[in-house]
C-alpha cells in the first residue's frame, strides 16, 4: 500500500491529477474520510485498492498498513502560508476554522501566521516523521524534476503533460512578493517546517546527483 499525503497548498492537487492518470482504479481519494490514527478503518477503505492519497495526518494508516510506503509533497513554508492566506481569501471555505477567523476578524498575513493551526503546518500533517521515513518527497517548487523522481522510485513511465491545478490566477512570479519583515515573520513562526523542507530539497539534491553519474 502506498499512502500519500497531501499538506494543503504543497502540489497535491496537481499530483492528484498525475496519479488518476497512472494509478486508475486502484487509488482511493480520501478527503474527509479519514484524517487521524483513530479514524481509520479497514471497512472504509474500497476493496482493491493500493494507492491512499488525501488530507489526512501521515500516521493515519500505519496501524492498517504497516508497512506502507509513505509520499508526500513539500514547500517552502513562507510560501505555504502565503498561499494559504491568498486561497483563503480568493475561496472562502467556512467549514475551515482558519478560514472563519481570517474572514471574521479581518486578519492580516501576519495575524494570519500566528493562529496556531497555521503555525508548522507541514510537520503538523506528518505527524513528526522525518524525511527518511517516507519513500518519496516532493518538492511543490521543483514540480517537474520532483514527478521525474517519483515515477522512477516507484516504476511507473514518465509524465510528459504536467497539470498545474488549483493556482492562484494573481500571481505572475514564481514566488509570492513578500516584504523582508514579513518573511522573517512568518520563518520565525515555522522553524520545523523549514528544517523539514530543506532535509527534503538535500534529498532531492541526492537523488538528482545520483542520477547525473549515472547517464554520465
Amino acid at each position: 500500500m502506498v499512502i500519500s499525503v497531501h499538506v494543503p497548498k504543497c502540489a497535491g492537487t496537481s499530483f492528484r491529477r498525475i496519479l488518476s492518470g497512472i494509478c486508475g482504479a486502484r487509488i482511493w481519494f480520501n478527503y474527509g474520510m479519514i484524517f487521524t490514527r483513530e479514524q481509520a478503518r479497514a471497512d472504509l477503505v474500497p476493496e482493491g485498492t493500493s494507492f491512499i492519497h488525501g488530507h489526512f495526518l501521515a500516521d493515519a494508516f500505519d496501524d492498517l498498513y504497516p508497512r506502507r510506503r509513505l509520499v508526500t509533497w513539500v514547500r517552502h513554508p513562507v510560501e505555504g502560508l502565503v498561499s494559504n492566506y491568498s486561497h483563503f481569501l480568493r475561496s472562502p471555505g467556512m467549514r475551515d476554522d482558519c478560514c472563519r477567523a481570517l474572514h471574521k476578524q479581518g486578519l492580516s498575513l501576519r495575524q494570519f501566521a500566528d493562529l496556531e493551526w497555521m503555525q508548522n503546518e507541514t510537520t503538523r500533517y506528518l505527524a513528526n516523521k522525518k524525511v527518511e521515513d517516507f519513500e518519496f518527497v516532493g518538492i511543490t517548487e521543483r514540480f517537474r524534476e520532483s514527478v521525474e523522481a517519483f515515477c522512477e522510485t516507484f516504476g511507473f513511465r514518465s509524465v510528459t503533460s504536467l497539470p498545474q491545478e488549483n493556482v492562484n490566477p494573481q500571481r505572475t512570479a514564481r514566488g509570492y512578493d513578500v516584504s523582508r519583515g514579513d518573511y522573517e515573520y512568518i520563518l520565525e513562526r515555522n522553524a520545523a517546517d523549514l528544517a523539514w523542507y530543506e532535509n527534503a530539497e538535500r534529498r532531492l539534491d541526492g537523488l538528482a546527483g545520483q542520477d547525473s553519474k549515472r547517464f554520465a
